[in-house]
């Protein structure tokens, strides 16, 4: 049930945008967009097709790329406003209609979508709700499927399916109670039941265990007597508490074996007890951590860490399984208190260890954050029920739900704050409906937590350490930091077998980007990126400052990275041409932020300034280091 929005789902939306958004590769043109494995930064730089030189020594590197496709682009970028702008057309040979809108923010993302797509032949009826929400008031989560297959389902050789329970997690206990049912259309071997019991007492543990039901013959020899069974069964638990530096005494309450019948059956019922097991196991942690040149605690840190360990109880543990002329049933109650002195334990030991991949300000909002589910009492819980059933050869249906619930919640975000924690909220709803021989579908989500994306980019700096390997990924996150990212929006629509995007975003300072996306192109300092789709060709355009000195030749140009033997070289005096640049009105309008300088004139020549900017690769750059790390 969704109802916390991890950084990792923040860095997925992100490489949505990036993706629709970005034509432009970090080392060069594209004629569409990237995987984030093939847009990577290189100090090799990719040869322009054409290079136009002007008299002050910049330059205009012009790239040109074939459209296998229908589809038409235009994008671009104004450095000085901060704005990013494309607009692109293609065709499809979906006949679905969609629709996707999705505007961030540095606190936060919010979109919505909807499509109608023919039904797919598997699927004769289905519906699917699925509501979630989180604020400060209340955090809450529902999720419901009706659904039915034709034929060619896995479930074929079964008659149903189900399954019910819950799970309760507190700040200090975990507790968990279920069955399930899986009923065969042909018998799935011998009848037979298990059931085990394990539950804490005051000298250590006892586990209850009952076997009734026919056994292998290969097995025989383990069973066939009171005093082989005793054995058999101090082999299984006496060795593992030995392992562990515990014992164990096996004792059997009542036995009975019968080889009259086509295999032996036997019915037992024994209990073991455990004694020494949690000393044992807390004092051998201990030692560890005591030996360990990683860990920078004191013995008497350590011991009381240890003590803290011991006072987890396994209430009980519980399982049971009853087979029975092709039915098999499943039950299953958990309950494990006290734990939350060993998870203060572990946390206290991963901060206080060298090697830990978790950083200090991690560590002490995970502190921060059990410590305010003990002081509200939060009570969070799943409950869960699902069946599926074969009522023919060509039917299957599904039915599920499961509802996600808290208590306290309130009582807990206030002392989140009180701890300076400021918890963000979030929303999703999906609803999807078969309708006739149509499937429509629509959805919306929302994340909003103050200063989000700030908080993602700490992180991912955090994460990447002083590694060589990641030098590159740190100083694109940097340079994304220092951009003052402010807004960014993306809208996708489908339509009678054409697609139509048109994405945008604003920063304040894209200068911060300059050294990181010049590696990219002969270490030259990027003034500006656009493209335009001409017939079969899109054409992007790069301008680089200061690329030769004033006095340079044509051979001077050539030697240059960004150049080679089959590049056009122009010189001063050898071209008349002018050079597109963005709307930038338009772009402030789609994006719905006001322009700091006023109208953009709608095209550069030699003499002017550049009229677009490095914003399409500053967004697929950034996008590339904030996704190195996503999981």
């Amino acid at each position: 049930m969704v109802r916390n929005i991890s950084k990792y789902t923040v860095l997925a939306l992100v490489q949505v945008l990036v993706l629709l958004i970005a034509p432009v590769a970090a080392t060069g043109p594209t004629t569409g967009p990237q995987s984030p494995q093939q847009r990577t930064l290189s100090n090799s730089a990719d040869p322009a097709d054409s290079i136009y030189v002007m008299e002050n020594g910049d330059a205009v590197l012009a790239y040109n790329n074939s459209n296998s496709g229908n589809g038409t682009m235009e994008f671009g970028a104004n450095v000085t406003s901060g704005l990013v702008h494309i607009l692109a057309t293609d065709e499809t040979e979906s006949d679905m209609d969609a629709a996707a809108s999705l505007v961030m923010t540095p606190d936060g993302y919010s979109g919505n979508g909807s499509l109608t797509a023919n039904r797919p032949d598997s699927i004769s009826d289905l519906t699917l709700d699925v509501n979630s929400k989180q604020n400060e008031q209340t955090s809450t989560g529902d999720l419901s499927l009706d659904a039915t297959f034709d034929s060619g389902s896995s479930l074929s050789m079964l008659n149903s399916v189900n399954t019910e329970g819950h799970v309760t997690v507190t700040a200090d206990s975990f507790s968990t109670k279920g069955s399930g049912t899986v009923s065969s259309a042909m018998a799935a071997g011998a009848d037979k039941k298990l059931k085990y019991d394990l539950r804490e007492t005051e000298n250590g543990f006892v586990l209850k265990g009952t076997q009734s039901g026919a056994i292998s013959p290969y097995m025989s020899s383990s069973w066939d007597s009171r005093e082989n069974a005793k054995e058999h069964l101090k082999s299984q638990y006496a060795s593992v508490a030995t392992q562990n530096g515990g014992s164990a005494t096996v004792t059997i309450d009542s036995y009975e074996y019968d080889e009259s019948g086509v295999k032996p059956t036997l019915d037992i019922q024994y209990h073991v007890e455990f004694t020494g097991l949690k000393d044992a196991i807390a004092q051998s942690i201990a030692q560890s951590l005591k030996s360990s040149q990683q860990v920078s605690l004191s013995d008497e840190e350590i011991d009381s860490l240890s003590e803290d360990i011991k006072k987890m109880r396994i209430d009980h543990v519980t399982f049971g399984l009853n087979q029975h002329d092709g039915t098999m049933k499943l039950s299953w109650d958990v309950e494990v208190d006290n734990y939350d002195s060993a998870a203060l334990a572990a946390l206290e030991v991963a901060g206080n260890t060298n090697a830990s991949s978790m950083n200090g300000q991690n560590i002490d909002r995970m502190k921060k954050t059990l410590e305010a589910q003990q002081a509200a009492n939060l009570e969070q819980t799943v409950e869960w029920s699902a069946e599926a059933t074969h009522p023919s050869s060509e039917t299957t249906t599904v039915t599920a739900e499961v509802h996600y619930d808290s208590k306290n919640w309130k009582e807990y975000v206030q002392e989140l704050k009180d701890r300076d924690i400021e918890l963000g909220r979030s929303s999703v709803t999906l609803h999807a409906e078969s309708n006739g021989d149509e499937v429509t579908a629509r959805g919306s989500v929302e994340m909003k937590q103050k200063e989000m994306l700030s908080k993602v980019t700490d992180s991912m700096l955090s994460s990447f350490g002083s590694s060589k390997a990641t030098s590159g990924g740190t100083e694109l996150v940097k340079a994304f930091r220092s951009s003052d990212f402010q807004s960014a929006r993306m809208d996708v629509d489908v339509e009678s077998g054409t697609v139509t995007l048109e994405g945008g975003a604003k920063f304040d300072n894209m200068t911060a980007f300059a050294d990181v996306l010049g590696d990219s192109y002969g270490d030259t300092e990027v003034a500006s990126i656009v493209g335009r789709t001409n017939n079969d060709t899109t054409t992007t355009y790069v301008r680089v400052t200061g690329l030769v000195d004033e006095n340079a030749t044509k051979e001077d140009v050539r030697a240059l990275a960004v150049a080679n033997a089959d590049t056009e070289i122009h010189m001063p005096g050898e071209w008349d041409r002018e050079f597109p640049s963005m709307d930038t009105e338009d772009a402030a309008t789609y994006l719905g932020v006001q322009q700091a300088n006023g109208k953009e004139t709608k095209s550069a020549s030699e003499s002017g300034q550049p009229g677009f900017g490095v914003g399409i690769a500053v967004v697929a750059l950034a996008g590339v280091a904030l996704l190195a790390r996503r999981d």
